[in-house]
C-alpha cells in the first residue's frame, strides 16, 4: 500500500505541476479525475476494513487518500481552465502570468520529472516481480519433489489439502517389520523439511528409516486452511503418516517449535504409536521466556496472573491464562507481514545465500530455493499468526495438576503439560505403577524415553565467547543464558520419568567448529548417532526399571559424553 501510494503521489504532483505550469498540457482530464476517484474508493475500503481491528493499518490509506484528492481537484482544475480557454481562443500552452518566471520554469521542470519518477518506480518494482517470477520457475524446474503429498482432511472432514512426507531408508522390509520404529522429524519454525535431510539421512545411516513431514505451506507442502487450529494440524500430520502408510511404532523429533508440536501431538493426535521423543533446543515459547529473563515489567505483571483459574474452580479441567507480550508479539507479527508483502518482488532473495556448513552439501541450493518464494512467506506469516503464536497456549490446555505443582515450586513462569502416563508402554514390560511425587520429583508418571538435547552455546554466559562487546547485550544475553539453561533442566524434570538431557558443545570431527544453535544441520551425522544411541540406552534402562534413570549433563561436562 506504502508503495502504491508514493507512485500515486508523485502522480499527482505530475497533475499539480501540469495545471500550474501551463493550462492545456493535461490532457484527458476526465481520465484523471475518474483515476483518481477510484483511489479515493479504494483507501475509504482499506480504512473500513482495518479501522475496527487494526487501527495501524488504516493509517496506510493517508498515502492514497491525499494523492486521489490532489489528482480529482486539480484535474477538474485544468479542465476547467482548458474550457474556458477554448472559448476564448487562447492559444495552447500558456505560461501561467500570475506566477513568476523562476516560478514557472521550477512547476515546468516538475511537469517533466514527476511522470518519468512514477515510470521508473512502476518499472523497477515491475522487474523485481518478473525476477521472481523466473527465477521461481527455473527452482520448480531445476528442483523436483522427493518425497510424496499426502491428502488430509481437515476442519471436520470439510476440507482437504496436501502434506509432504519424505522419507529416508524407509522401504518394504520396514513396513513389513511392523515393530521396527520410524523416526519422524518435524522441523523449527520457518524451515522446509531440506534443513532436517542431514539428520533423517543420518538417522537412516544409523539402521532406522527416518521420515519428515512438512507442516503446511513449508517445503512442498500444500498451504492448507487459514487459521489452523494447531490441534487440527497435528491430527493432519497423523494422518498424513498413516495414509503414507507409515504403520510402525514411531520416535518423534522435533526441533525447536518441531519440539512444541510433538508436544502436542503426544497430546492431541495418537500417543499410543510413540515409543520415544527428542527435543533439540525447544523451548515452548522463546518470547515469553525472554521478557521474563529480562524482567520486564509489563511481563512479570502478566505473569502473576498466570495462576487464574476459572469460576467453576475445577483444577483438572482449568486453563491457566497465557498473556503475550502484546508490544513484541505485534512487532514480529508485522514483520512477518511486511515479509509477506514484498515476496512477489525478489527483493529477499539475497537475505538467504548463506548457511554456511549446510549439511548434505548437494542439497544448498535446493534448500535455498524453498526460502525464496512466496508461499513461504505467507506460510512463515500464517504459522506465527494463525498458530505459532497459539500452539503455546493450546498445549497449555492439556497441563496436568502435578507438572503445574513441580513448575510452580521452582518458580518457573512458563507451563506444559506432562507426556501421558500410559505412553511409553511399548518400552516397558511391566505395568507402570502410580505413585503420588512430591513437587522436588519429576511430575510424569510417564516412563517414555525422552531425551533433550541443547546446544551448550545457549548456555556460555561468556560474552567474549559470544563475540558481545557491548556490556548493556552482555547483560541481555547473560540473563537469556541462564533461562536457557533452567529452561531445558525443567523440561527433564516433569515431561518424563525417562528423560536425560544432554548439551551439545565443543568441536567435532563433521565441522571441527563449537556447537551452536544450528547444529541440527551443521552436524546431523554426528547428532543421529548420538540420538539413536542415547535413545535406545534409556529403552534398555526403562525395561528393568520404572524408576527416573535420566542424567543431567552440565555444558561442561558434556564436552566429552556427548561429542565423542
Amino acid at each position: 500500500m506504502a508503495l502504491i501510494g508514493l507512485v500515486l503521489s508523485f502522480q499527482a504532483l505530475f497533475v499539480i505541476s501540469a495545471y500550474r505550469s501551463v493550462n492545456r498540457y493535461l490532457y484527458w482530464t476526465i481520465a484523471w479525475i475518474i483515476y483518481g476517484a477510484m483511489m479515493g474508493v479504494f483507501a475509504v475500503c482499506v480504512v473500513a476494513g482495518y479501522a475496527t481491528t487494526d487501527g495501524s493499518a488504516s493509517a496506510w490509506a493517508a498515502f492514497w487518500l491525499f494523492p486521489a484528492a490532489a489528482i480529482v481537484v486539480f484535474a477538474a482544475k485544468a479542465r476547467r481552465g482548458y474550457a474556458v480557454d477554448r472559448v476564448m481562443g487562447i492559444p495552447e500552452f500558456r505560461p501561467r502570468l500570475a506566477d513568476s518566471r523562476g516560478a514557472v520554469l521550477a512547476w515546468v521542470a516538475l511537469d517533466n520529472v514527476f511522470p518519468w519518477v512514477g515510470w521508473v518506480i512502476c518499472l523497477f518494482f515491475g522487474l523485481l516481480v518478473v525476477i521472481q517470477a523466473l527465477a521461481t520457475a527455473n527452482d520448480h524446474n531445476r528442483y523436483s519433489r522427493p518425497g510424496a503429498l499426502v491428502p488430509v482432511q481437515t476442519n471436520g472432514g470439510e476440507d482437504w489439502y496436501k502434506l509432504h512426507v519424505w522419507c529416508h531408508g524407509y522401504g518394504s522390509s520396514e513396513q513389513a517389520d511392523s515393530n521396527s520404529p520410524v523416526f519422524v522429524l518435524l522441523t523449527e519454525f520457518g524451515m522446509p523439511s531440506t534443513a532436517m535431510e542431514g539428520l533423517a539421512k543420518g538417522i537412516a545411516a544409523n539402521g532406522h528409516p527416518a521420515c519428515i513431514v512438512d507442516r503446511p505451506g513449508y517445503g512442498w507442502s500444500e498451504p492448507g486452511y487459514w487459521a489452523q487450529d494447531p490441534v487440527e494440524v497435528v491430527k493432519s500430520i497423523n494422518q498424513a503418516l498413516t495414509k503414507y502408510p507409515i504403520a510402525n511404532p514411531i520416535v518423534l523429533v522435533g526441533w525447536g517449535e518441531g519440539g512444541v508440536w510433538s508436544q502436542l501431538y503426544m497430546q492431541a493426535a495418537d500417543y499410543t504409536r510413540v515409543i520415544g521423543m527428542v527435543l533439540l533446543d525447544t523451548y515452548p515459547n522463546m518470547e515469553i521466556l525472554q521478557t521474563y529473563a529480562l524482567n520486564r515489567t509489563t511481563t512479570l505483571q502478566n505473569l502473576r496472573q498466570f495462576r487464574s483459574y476459572n469460576s467453576n474452580g475445577n483444577s483438572d479441567n482449568d486453563i491457566p491464562q497465557v498473556h503475550f507480550d502484546k508490544g513484541l508479539e505485534s512487532s514480529i507479527s508485522q514483520k512477518y507481514s511486511s515479509w509477506r508483502a514484498a515476496s512477489p518482488l525478489a527483493l529477499h532473495r539475497s537475505r538467504n545465500g548463506g548457511w554456511s556448513g549446510f549439511q548434505p552439501s548437494e542439497s544448498l541450493g535446493m534448500h535455498r530455493s524453498l526460502f525464496r518464494n512466496n508461499l513461504y512467506y505467507q506460510a512463515r506469516y500464517f504459522e506465527y499468526g494463525g498458530t505459532g503464536s497459539s500452539l503455546y497456549q493450546t498445549l497449555l490446555g492439556y497441563a496436568t495438576s502435578s507438572t503445574e505443582a513441580v513448575l510452580v515450586y521452582h518458580h518457573w513462569p512458563l507451563r506444559w503439560p506432562s507426556l501421558r502416563a500410559e505412553s511409553g508402554n511399548k518400552f516397558i514390560s511391566s505395568t507402570l505403577k502410580r505413585r503420588d511425587t512430591p513437587p522436588t520429583e519429576p511430575a510424569s508418571y510417564s516412563n517414555l524415553p525422552v531425551v533433550i538435547i541443547a546446544s551448550a552455546h545457549q548456555f556460555n554466559s561468556d560474552c567474549g565467547a559470544q563475540r558481545i562487546s557491548n556490556s548493556e547485550d552482555c547483560t541481555k544475553w547473560q540473563a537469556f543464558a541462564w533461562f536457557y539453561y533452567r529452561q531445558q533442566i525443567e523440561y527433564q524434570q516433569t515431561l518424563s520419568q525417562n528423560a536425560a538431557l544432554l548439551a551439545c558443545t565443543g568441536p567435532v570431527q563433521e565441522d571441527s567448529m563449537d556447537c551452536n544453535e544450528d547444529f541440527v544441520w551443521r552436524r546431523p551425522n554426528w547428532l543421529a548417532k548420538v540420538i539413536v544411541n542415547q535413545l535406545f540406552k534409556q529403552a534398555d534402562n526403562a525395561t528393568s526399571s520404572t524408576n527416573n534413570e535420566s542424567t543431567t549433563v552440565t555444558p561442561e561436562a558434556s564436552s566429552t559424553s556427548t561429542t565423542t
